[in-house]
């Protein structure tokens, strides 16, 4: 049987190394920015992949319509990790998809932010804001939903004071349960 897991995640959360190391856990296929590039993306996000700056509204949903049938071809061939792009959305009426979504509190993903890109605290924070803003509006825009809302998830896991392994750890056990 083929798993799919989709992955949202609050930024400085790990949500993109969590996935990585998930995808090489299970032996399975990691997409994240990949989905943009193969569905027509033409390299115009800034920061982080969801930050998309389109002319018009017209193109981002269209993208955004491109990149959900990327979604859907990807998870009727293999299993894999799919981190953002709104997958868990595109694939909720999937029965083999288990979604994820990964926060930590503010100080905790400044901690992070601050270690990988070396940015004042105040930078850190500021960065944080826009792109958890970014996110919310963007999963908003495409889904009519709340990105945050824990419904629209399997499993909401603060990373904080867990690290990757442990926080593989329980993705998997929760995999093993729900899915026997």
């Amino acid at each position: 049987m083929k798993l799919i897991i989709t992955i949202a995640r609050s930024y400085g959360s790990g949500g993109k190394e969590i996935g990585k190391e998930l995808a090489k856990a299970l032996d399975i296929k990691y997409y994240g920015r990949e989905i943009f590039e193969m569905s027509g993306g033409d390299g115009a996000s800034s920061g982080d992949d969801e930050s998309i700056h389109m002319s018009s509204f017209d193109e981002a949903d269209a993208l955004f319509r491109q990149q959900a049938k990327t979604i859907h071809e990807i998870a009727d061939k293999e299993s894999c990790v799919i981190v953002g792009r709104c997958a868990d959305y595109v694939l909720r009426d999937m029965d083999n998809v288990v979604k994820i979504y990964l926060h930590a509190p503010l100080r905790d993903c400044m901690r992070r932010v601050i270690r990988l890109y070396e940015l004042n605290p105040d930078d850190a924070k500021s960065l944080i804001h826009s792109m958890n803003k970014t996110r919310g509006d963007y999963y908003e825009h495409n889904t009519g939903q709340l990105w945050s809302d824990p419904t629209h998830y399997d499993l909401c896991i603060n990373t904080a004071g867990i690290n990757t392994q442990q926080c593989i750890a329980i993705i998997k056990n929760y995999i093993d349960v729900r899915l026997k």
